[in-house]
């Protein structure tokens, strides 16, 4: 038996099958030759499209913070009697990070930030119009005025419902372009990759999408310790204030009684004393406090860290013709086959 089978794929069975495969390819050539064309110049359009199509790709390489202490803030926040959210519910970490760059407010901040290309300053959103070429491509059947469209502020308070749908449309576009993943899972290196059109386009996106991200993470972080300031701030004027009053007391006090006789008079003067005392001690702690806080404020520390930049001019390899013509090619000769073995057999049978 298995020299039976052994005999079927040998070499020479094959050959002769192939053999026999000829006289069929010429009986049905005229079939095969159509669809094999077909193929082709399909394969060639692909191939032509891809070629004036081409998309300009940038990587940013970076290092996500991750979340520990909260800056020393906690024994300030407990000496006011505020309590410390715990970290580990922060937007800013695992899928939570993820899921904030996905978000819609994100991409509108973005959009509506005034960057710089060339000698032109303008809101990325009116940049993104004049350079993503969407018009003749995506964005072909909308009206000129949506590509025409230009933003006039930045306040998405004051933007009217155009502005809104415009955004949104640009939003989903560059959300589909761009991603964010884990080159190697066992190392915290992140990679953002971008691409569009235009290779400043996509620079100018990658370092603002970025920038974005980690504006929102410092204004966020640090949102807890400027309230905390406003309240240091007040508790050291408010004692300020009461310092001065009472050695402003104390010294008119002494003044009108240099020389004490009766002893509630000296009662009083210690007490205004030991007053004084009190309050310079909790002026001054409140006051290196404050100090503390602002130093802390400044060495806020940025989200992102980044390993690898992008910069321009964006190299591109230039495109390799042959691939899909070939493919094409092959996958219309075998269907023309196939359709011409279909004709075969309803001929047989009809």
């Amino acid at each position: 038996m298995s020299e039976e089978r052994n005999d079927q794929f040998s070499l020479e069975n094959v050959l002769v099958k192939l053999m026999g495969f000829i006289p069929f390819v010429k009986r049905n050539k005229l079939v095969i030759i159509i669809f094999t064309l077909l193929g082709l110049l399909t394969g060639l359009g692909v191939e032509i499209y891809r070629s004036t199509n081409s998309l300009k790709k940038v990587k940013i390489v970076f290092v996500l913070e991750s979340e520990g202490a909260d800056n020393g803030l906690a024994g300030l926040a407990s000496t006011l009697g505020i309590g410390t959210p715990s970290s580990g519910n922060s937007i800013f970490t695992g899928d939570n990070f993820k899921e904030l760059l996905k978000t819609r407010n994100i991409y509108r901040k973005a959009i509506l930030t005034k960057v710089k290309f060339g000698n032109k300053t303008d809101y990325f959103g009116n940049f993104f119009l004049q350079r993503s070429e969407l018009q003749n491509h995506e964005w072909s059947d909308l009206p000129v005025d949506f590509i025409n469209h230009r933003f006039k502020t930045g306040n998405l308070d004051s933007i009217d419902v155009q502005d809104k749908n415009i955004i949104n449309a640009i939003s989903v576009y560059l959300n589909e372009n761009t991603d964010i993943y884990l080159d190697n899972p066992k190392s915290s290196f992140q990679t953002l990759s971008v691409e569009t059109r235009n290779d400043t386009l996509t620079h100018v996106w990658a370092q603002l999408y970025l920038k974005t991200i980690t504006d929102y993470y410092i204004n966020t972080k640090t949102k807890k310790s400027k309230e905390l300031l406003v309240i240091m701030e007040k508790r050291v004027d408010s004692l300020r204030s009461a310092l001065y009053y009472t050695q402003g007391r104390l010294a008119n006090y002494n003044d009108q009684n240099q020389q004490i006789i009766f002893q509630r008079a000296r009662v009083i003067a210690e007490r205004l004393q030991m007053n004084s005392t009190q309050l310079q001690a909790l002026y001054f702690d409140a006051l290196r406090n404050y100090d503390n806080l602002k130093f802390s404020l400044v060495k806020e520390s940025p989200l992102l860290t980044i390993i690898e930049d992008t910069e321009l001019p964006i190299f591109t390899l230039p495109y390799r013709w042959g691939k899909i013509i070939s493919i094409g090619t092959l996958l219309g000769f075998l269907l023309g086959c196939f359709t011409a073995y279909l004709r075969y057999l309803y001929r047989i049978n009809y």
